[in-house]
Order: structure tokens, then sequence, then C-alpha cells
């Protein structure tokens, strides 16, 4: 939702990204860009959330139970599960270029946003189908959907920690591997795959949890503090309450770094606040976390389909403010609906077939594991 938000920002209020006063059409924006008020339309911060997440969901299993044909399975499952939805996702905005759908560029001169046009993109079928099924997973492509980009990093890091899990993921060599990735990622967002991993290490292998993490004063420290290095802002630090995170190191991604670790932090508490886990246990959470894949690649489309086709129809009738209020509350309307039918159809129905095809690829494998285990067991009785 933050990421949604912060494209609506990035379209109608670009100034809280590029910081430029000449640009701002609210009086909040200035106050915004740079304050932890950002983290409210830190779309990088969610990003980076997104990829400790991965790095935590996709190894959980295999700490809680060592079992290798869990890793082997999502290996091989990886690329389908991601690159179906992102295909559709491309498919629908080519037919939204093709067609001449995209409004965009026509309200930009009204937005003042430099955004670059997504309808822009080549129009052959061929150099779409290689984009969407190549260069978006192995070369950060993403012509069609600029949202897309973060394919690469999702692919490239699932499989560093499957190879991570393979090979060093029951031996105690694995604490001095994750302080080498740690230091070689360290300004990549391949370190939220890392710090995911480590987390999940932490938290699921069969070792009792540092008893300090369950003291509701160290969370809300961590929690602060996570918020406060996710909101790094995307203007200039200068002059700001940020101003101090800074060191002298030109080559160093600052942006990159705090919003991984801040993302890092604030997954730690909730892993080990009852009280969040509550709260983000609540239906309508529960339901944004299932539609969540699905509502990511297809609401930029939208946005600069519907969206901007509706706020310049609406620019002789309203003001700058009311026009996208309104254009807002209209074009989440529509993203809530494709996302709805874009799970059903596409989302869903991928699980259901890598589900399937898991059963059928793994299921003599199990069975012939579980047969050996009984007969250790048995062994280990007549002993």
């Amino acid at each position: 939702m933050i990421v949604v938000v912060s494209h609506f920002f990035q379209v109608f209020a670009p100034s809280v990204f590029e910081g430029r006063e000449e640009i701002e059409h609210f009086a909040f924006e200035g106050i915004a860009a740079r304050t932890p008020f950002n983290l409210l339309f830190n779309g990088n911060f969610s990003v980076c959330l997104f990829f400790v997440l991965s790095g935590y969901v996709l190894s959980y299993r295999f700490f809680g139970t060592g079992d290798r044909f869990i890793v082997y399975s999502s290996a091989i499952r990886r690329y389908f599960r991601l690159a179906v939805p992102a295909v559709a996702s491309v498919l629908l905005a080519y037919l939204i270029l093709v067609l001449d759908l995209g409004a965009y560029d026509n309200i930009r001169g009204m937005t003042l946003s430099s955004m670059p046009d997504p309808f822009a993109a080549d129009a052959n079928l061929l150099v779409m189908l290689k984009e969407s099924l190549f260069h978006t997973f192995f070369t950060y492509g993403s012509q069609y959907n600029p949202v897309l980009w973060t394919m690469t990093y999702e692919l490239f890091g699932s499989f560093m920690i499957f190879v991570f899990l393979i090979v060093c993921g029951r031996h105690r060599i694995r604490y001095a591997v994750y302080a080498i990735l740690i230091c070689l990622f360290i300004d990549s967002y391949y370190l939220g795959f890392v710090l995911g991993v480590l987390l999940s290490d932490v938290t699921n292998s069969e070792r009792e949890r540092p008893a300090l993490i369950h003291r509701s004063w160290i969370q809300f420290l961590l929690l602060c503090a996570g918020i406060y290095l996710g909101s790094y802002p995307y203007v200039a630090p200068q002059g700001t309450v940020y101003s101090i995170l800074q060191w002298g190191a030109s080559n160093f991604d600052f942006f990159v770094f705090y919003h991984v670790i801040g993302s890092f932090l604030i997954l730690t508490v909730l892993l080990h606040s009852n009280r969040m886990q509550s709260i983000f246990s609540h239906r309508f959470f529960a339901y944004l976390g299932k539609i969540s894949f699905s509502l990511y690649p297809v609401h930029f489309t939208v946005i600069c389909s519907f969206g901007s086709y509706v706020f310049l129809h609406l620019s002789p009738f309203l003001s700058y403010g009311p026009r996208v209020l309104l254009t807002t509350i209209l074009t989440f309307a529509v993203i809530a609906l494709v996302t709805h039918w874009f799970y059903r159809l596409v989302d869903a129905r991928v699980l259901l077939w890598l589900s399937r095809w898991n059963k059928a690829l793994f299921a003599s494998g199990k069975l012939r594991r579980r047969k050996d285990q009984m007969q250790t067991d048995q062994t280990i009785k007549a002993d």
C-alpha cells in the first residue's frame, strides 16, 4: 500500500521526491519530504522491507526442519512464481500502450512530474516478450512496467538464499558467511535478503531466543530506530534530522543502506512483539498480504492510464487539490477491482498450479525419506 501511495505522490506531488520548491503543489510537501512522515509514502523503504521479508520467508521452514527438499522445491518454482504475474502485468501495460489508452504524458505539464512516461516503450511484440520473460528477471529491465525493476533483485536474491542454505545452512561456518555477505552487499538491496535469512535463523533455529528482545522498552527503541532509518528521505538530508547519518563516503548508497536496516529492525520487532502481531493478524491486513503480490505489478499501470485520464478530464471543473483527491479515490477503487481479479485469475491459479506441480515432483521423494526414517527408527529400537 505504501508503494501505491508513493506512486500517487510521484505523479501528483513530485516535490516530495525531487525536493524542488518550484514544483510544489501543497504546503505539506516540504515538511513531509524531510521528516519521518515520509515513511507513509516511502516506496523504496517498502521495497527493502519486502526484500528482508523474502529472506525470512524463503528460509524459515528450512531452519525449522533442516529439510533440504524444501529448498530444492522453492528453487524449482521460484522463477515461475515471479514470472507469471509479472508477465501478465506487462501484457496489461502493453495492451494499454498499443490501444493508446495511457494519459500520463498529457498531464505532466500540470503535475510537473519528471517521471518518464511508461507508455513510451517499444510497441514491438517480440521486444515486449523478451523484456517480460528475460530482461525483467536477469538484467533489471522494466521498460513496460517500471515497478518490475525489483524482479531481478528478487530472483537473484532468492537463489543466493537457496545456495546459502544448501551449502552451509546447518553448519557453524554460516555465521562467518553472514559476515562476509553483509560486508559484500553492505549498501546493496541484496543486503535485505541476507539480513532476512539471518533473522529467520535466529528466530526459527532450535535455540533459545535472547530474552532482552522480549522487553517492551527494547522493542520500542528498536521500532523508533527502524522508523527513523526507514524514513531516510529521497531529498538531500542536509539540514534535516537525517544529516547526522551521513559520513564522508562519496560512493556509499546511504539511501538503500538505511532503508534496509530500518526494515530489518521493524521486522525484528514484529516477530517478537505480541501486540504488533495481534494488530497485523487482523483480517484486513491478512487480506492485504494475500493480494499484495497482485497489487504491486498492476497499480502503476492503472495510475498512469485511468488515473491520469480522470485527472485530465477533471481539470476544467476543479482546482488542483480537489482534482487530486477525487482522482485518487476513483483510481484506488479501480486498482482494488483490478487487483482482486488479477489475484483470482492469475496469482491464485499460479499458486495452485505450482502447489500441484510441487506435490507431483516431490511426493515420491518424501515417501522414500519417510520409509528410510521408519527403517532407521526400527534399527535403533532393535539395537
